[in-house]
């Protein structure tokens, strides 16, 4: 792993946890993807060996910390996400374009509605919680991330 990979995956987990913390307006807040979440299936598709288990534990505590949630929560979901995606990541690479963004859905709503399992056993609280439109978003999103990532993949390893 090259010293330029590195500061190309750091400068990738900046502008994620940026953007995942922009403020938009009330109209367009349920816009909001999970750019971190994408930003992990990237890493673990493009290098499985590198970016396992082990990426969630730093990267969850992170978003626990921005979001103000309890620690572990994003830790947990980030977790399952990790698992799932290392258990099929051989078979997604080879799915149509739909089919990755139809997984990217499912693991993107079952995250938000952990989210908000856990919320609601923890406070008492059934606040209202976007469950699938962060989820839809992110999965439309999908193949211009996952096309972006792949194109800074592929010239990382021209000379």
């Amino acid at each position: 792993m090259s010293l330029r990979f590195v500061f190309l995956v750091l400068a990738a987990l900046f502008t994620a946890f940026t953007l995942e913390h922009l403020p938009m307006p009330e109209l367009l807040d349920w816009l909001q993807p999970r750019w971190v979440n994408l930003l992990v299936m990237i890493l673990v598709l493009h290098q499985p060996r590198i970016f396992g288990l082990w990426l969630a534990w730093p990267l969850g505590l992170l978003l626990d910390i921005e979001h103000g949630v309890p620690l572990g929560l994003n830790v947990s979901i980030l977790l399952i996400q990790v698992f799932i995606l290392q258990l099929t990541h051989r078979r997604l690479v080879l799915f149509h374009f739909i089919q990755q963004m139809l997984l990217v859905f499912l693991l993107v709503a079952l995250g938000q509605v952990i989210h908000y399992w856990a919320l609601m056993l923890m406070t008492g609280a059934s606040n209202p919680v976007l469950l699938w439109q962060p989820a839809l978003v992110s999965a439309l999103l999908w193949p211009w991330v996952y096309g972006l990532a792949h194109l800074l993949v592929t010239r990382m390893r021209t000379p």
